[in-house]
């Protein structure tokens, strides 16, 4: 499929499932307001959640590009302020990664394959961040994990806490379920090659957060390849520990591609 018509494709699920969050009502309660001028309001950390940037090799600018990508989301998000009950959508904030937008090539898994196209780094954005909305007790409406788990040890995020994007078919979107507005901090430091999501409040957090995640079972080729894994997150809050998310996740075995 080209580039042309797999865009054309992806643009056209984006309005479906953007139909789709409108019949649920997801529409009528995004968060909109983003403001550093109220940041000294937001003086306790909730959660914070850190991730390296790894360089990548084989192909011209790709750790500029990326870098960029990241820089460029994370202005959509940084500040965004979520009263309570209302939804932060990773889609509703970022544009659709196009040249036009401003977005750039970069290395991304596209149907279980590591290539190289226009928005790439934008799911270490969004692993980021959701690792911080899951401590800070945010519900999740939509996420899902990577379909492999490409880079076996080397991998940036626990198995299970990972959230990946792809316009028009895979979302971020979470809501403050708590009691008080919440700030959302998403930040780049090239000098450093990492990126920090943290969230704020102007209370300190109330109750205690605990998020484990177990491999259920190992997923194996009869040939070799990479393991896959069956995974099973959990979140438990409060001192008597209520749990109020479960996920399982699939991340299937795969034979890498050989660089030719």
């Amino acid at each position: 499929m080209n580039n042309s018509l797999r865009s054309l494709k992806a643009y056209l699920q984006h309005l479906r499932k953007s139909s789709k969050n409108l019949l649920h009502g997801y529409s009528f309660y995004y968060a909109s307001k983003q403001s550093h001028l109220d940041i000294s309001s937001y003086k306790y950390e909730w959660s914070s959640f850190t991730t390296p940037i790894k360089k990548r090799s084989g192909l011209p600018n790709v750790n500029e590009n990326r870098l960029y990508n990241m820089q460029l989301a994370a202005n959509k998000i940084d500040g965004l302020i979520l009263q309570p009950q209302q939804i932060f959508g990773f889609w509703n904030r970022v544009p659709r990664p196009i040249i036009k937008n401003g977005f750039r090539s970069g290395p991304m898994l596209v149907r279980g394959k590591l290539t190289n196209d226009v928005g790439g780094g934008l799911c270490q954005i969004s692993t980021t961040l959701f690792n911080a909305l899951l401590w800070a007790n945010f519900e999740v409406i939509e996420r899902s994990n990577h379909s492999i788990d490409a880079h076996g040890e080397k991998r940036f995020f626990t198995l299970g806490q990972d959230a990946t994007v792809a316009y028009g078919y895979k979302d971020l979107i979470v809501r403050n379920m708590n009691q008080i507005s919440l700030l959302l901090r998403l930040q780049v430091f090239p000098e450093k090659a990492e990126v920090t999501a943290s969230i704020w409040g102007t209370e300190e957090i109330p109750f205690d957060v605990k998020v484990e995640s177990n491999v259920v079972q190992e997923l194996t080729l009869p040939d070799g390849g990479m393991s896959g894994w069956e995974v099973e997150t959990k979140r438990f809050v409060g001192n008597e520990e209520k749990m109020n998310y479960q996920a399982v996740d699939i991340y299937k075995p795969h034979v890498p591609a050989v660089a030719g």
